[in-house]
């Protein structure tokens, strides 16, 4: 089974090389290279559909809305950012397994992916329209890969101004954030960032966020230092249950957990977690439950506050 999983990934990136060079040479269009090759975008499209949340962000963010859209019923739940999704936006399935039947029904003129997802219908999404494929976890700096994308997402859609300011915006805020941080004392200091959750088990689990991952970028630029010492993952996180807690050596600690979810609260927890120097000092915070750690500018937004707001208190 891996066996065919992996020939089948060298031959679509073969046919994607022999494609994008195809590609390139008759494009009347732009040609857009991505993460699976190069793909002829003719005109501003007009009718996208996005097939994962980050994307879907990044489209939103442009003042574009999707014609489509994956597991919109999961990304109200886990994403809060100040742009509305419209209810005119149809979903199609799920992010693992879209709907080809309802996304051809769309009469999309161009579709965003996610690596991650891809190599299972990417030649199918293609049929159907110009498809763009993005890794949100490739290179060493996803931030960085953020902010690339976004432009990318601009430019095809004919939006390089509005993608210039909304990440101008989010440098003037992140600048101030981090003079703020500084004024009042708390620069430099040591920050845990986790994500905790029940598995489907009933195992407790925290993510902690490694230096490679969104997160822990974001608190570098704030001036605060990533106190997780493990190496860098390719996600961005380690996970580790909950008795990693007593060994983490650190100032602060941010934690995202769902409302019907709190595993630090569980009574079989409860002990550790209050004989925790953090918690002691009255410097465990928990972020709202949809701060979503894994999206565009305006989520990265929404981060940036939530960490003003609880280590300032404004």
């Amino acid at each position: 089974m891996k066996r065919g999983v992996a020939l089948g990934a060298v031959l679509l990136a073969g046919l994607g090389l022999s494609a994008s060079a195809q590609t390139a040479q008759t494009c009347k269009g732009q040609t857009i290279t991505h993460s699976l090759g190069q793909t002829c975008v003719v005109g501003v499209p007009k009718r996208v559909v996005v097939l994962e949340w980050a994307y879907a962000e990044d489209v939103l963010a442009l003042g574009v809305q999707p014609v489509g859209m994956a597991d919109i019923k999961g990304y109200g739940e886990w994403v809060r950012i100040p742009v509305s999704l419209s209810a005119s936006v149809q979903d199609v399935g799920t992010r693992q397994q879209p709907s080809l039947e309802k996304i051809r029904a769309l009469k999309p003129d161009l579709i965003i992916t996610a690596k991650l997802r891809a190599a299972q219908n990417y030649a199918q999404l293609s049929a159907i329209a110009p498809t763009l494929v993005f890794d949100s976890y490739g290179g060493e700096s996803q931030y960085g890969e953020m902010r690339a994308t976004f432009s990318r997402i601009g430019a095809v859609l004919g939006r390089s101004g509005t993608a210039r300011q909304v990440l101008s915006n989010l440098d003037a805020r992140l600048d101030r954030v981090k003079r703020d941080l500084k004024a009042a004392g708390r620069g430099g200091e040591g920050v845990v960032f986790a994500q905790a959750y029940t598995g489907g088990g009933g195992t407790p689990t925290m993510r902690l966020f490694t230096r490679n991952s969104m997160v822990s970028q974001v608190l570098e630029r704030l001036g605060l230092v990533n106190a997780w010492p493990a190496p860098a993952q390719p996600y961005g996180f380690s996970e580790v249950s909950l008795e990693a807690l007593a060994g983490l050596n650190t100032r602060n600690f941010l934690y995202v957990t769902q409302r019907e979810d709190a595993v630090f609260a569980a009574p079989s927890i409860r002990p550790l977690w209050q004989g925790l120097p953090f918690v002691k000092a009255n410097r465990a915070y928990a972020l709202d439950e949809r701060t979503w750690t894994f999206g565009g500018p305006l989520s990265t937004l929404t981060l940036a506050n939530g960490i003003s707001a609880k280590l300032l208190g404004r």
